[in-house]
């Protein structure tokens, strides 16, 4: 615990750089609350722990980037239902939809000194264990399917294990559809991405894979995303369809260049402090909730997977399949292993295990 504290402030400041996150307007809360240093994960954990003793009601404030509409709000929702019913009360579920409580790095951070106790993360969550960069890796999955694979095998097991010793239980995984290029032009070939700008989440491989095929990066939070768009700051982003429709992206950019680059998967996370002061009992609730919530997300996930190509189509956006994707991808690739081996931690080695993976997967 005094390890994990010492380091807050400092993880605090990376992520928000990391997430590009901030409009110049002062600290956010995540940052407010590190500085204030008393308000920490130990009076958080201690409180859930009193409180589930006494077998009073347990609150969980679980912010999250995307609105209720969105398939992972109505998670959210089912989860929320589902495990204040199986509780009898004993939890009440606050959710914080639309980043309404800060960034997704505000939100992470904040899980650490007790401002927020749920959220959901994956790659960008290298910050604080590069194996999460693993999550989204690029060129590596050719499905979902791909990823489901890897999340349920050894090395997702060590990747949640990273997640853990952060400081962050994992509940369950949500599948995400494949990454696009959106832009006002099509964009066929790695020529076609020089010099133009474009938004990045934070993501640092991603961002440097971008550059070396001719693009300009910024890391901008996501819902800075459309007026930057909208004021010409940059002229590119990459997002699944889901999130180019909910982020009302098809109102400044004209096409989707199906590139595919990444599949990927995102996961709900607990503060683990608090989670460890909750009594058996919450625990089994919690536990038995996440594993249903496991199966509901995936059968709804594979139910309407397509859903979101076709509301960007009938918002007039312009689908192009015309994209060169071997060029786009090796001139990322010499990009890729390097960061990964200087990474450390054997990325490399597990980066080459999941494209083993998932090729058999293709047999």
């Amino acid at each position: 615990m005094k390890k994990r504290l010492a380091v807050i402030i400092s993880v605090v400041l990376s992520a928000s750089m990391l997430f590009g996150c901030g409009s110049g307007s002062g600290a956010t809360p995540a940052t407010q609350a590190a500085e204030a240093g008393g308000k920490d994960t130990q009076a958080a954990a201690a409180g859930s722990k009193e409180a589930a003793a006494a077998g009073e009601t347990v609150k969980l404030k679980y912010d999250l980037t995307v609105s209720l509409d969105h398939p992972w709000g109505q998670a959210a929702t089912e989860f929320k239902k589902r495990l204040e019913e199986k509780s009898g009360g004993r939890f009440v579920v606050e959710i914080y939809p639309s980043s309404s409580s800060g960034s997704e790095a505000d939100s992470l951070a904040g899980m650490l000194v007790g401002t927020t106790d749920m959220t959901m993360s994956g790659g960008s969550f290298n910050g604080y264990a590069p194996s999460a960069t693993l999550l989204e890796a690029p060129w590596a999955y050719n499905s979902e399917e791909d990823v489901q694979n890897m999340v349920e095998s050894e090395i997702g097991t060590s990747i949640k294990n990273d997640f853990e010793t952060a400081g962050f239980h994992v509940l369950w995984y949500q599948l995400r559809g494949a990454r696009q290029l959106t832009s006002n032009v099509p964009i066929n070939t790695p020529a076609d991405l020089s010099g133009r700008k474009m938004r990045m989440s934070g993501n640092t491989l991603h961002t440097n894979m971008w550059n070396s095929a001719g693009a300009v990066c910024s890391s901008i939070a996501l819902g800075e995303t459309f007026n930057a768009l909208s004021q010409g700051v940059v002229e590119m982003q990459e997002n699944p369809y889901d999130m180019i429709y909910d982020n009302s992206f098809y109102e400044v950019q004209t096409y989707v260049n199906e590139t595919n680059h990444v599949y990927s998967t995102i996961l709900n996370l607990i503060s683990a402090d608090l989670y460890n002061g909750l009594d058996d009992e919450m625990k089994g609730w919690l536990e038995e909730t996440s594993r249903e919530m496991q199966q509901w997300t995936n059968d709804y996930y594979y139910e309407h997977k397509d859903d979101y190509r076709q509301k960007c189509i009938d918002a007039g956006m312009i689908i192009n399949t015309e994209v060169d994707r071997e060029a786009v991808r090796e001139a990322m690739s010499p990009v890729i292993q390097s960061y990964l081996e200087d990474q450390g931690a054997e990325l490399w080695d597990m980066y080459q295990k999941i494209c083993e993976m998932s090729e058999a997967n293709a047999k």
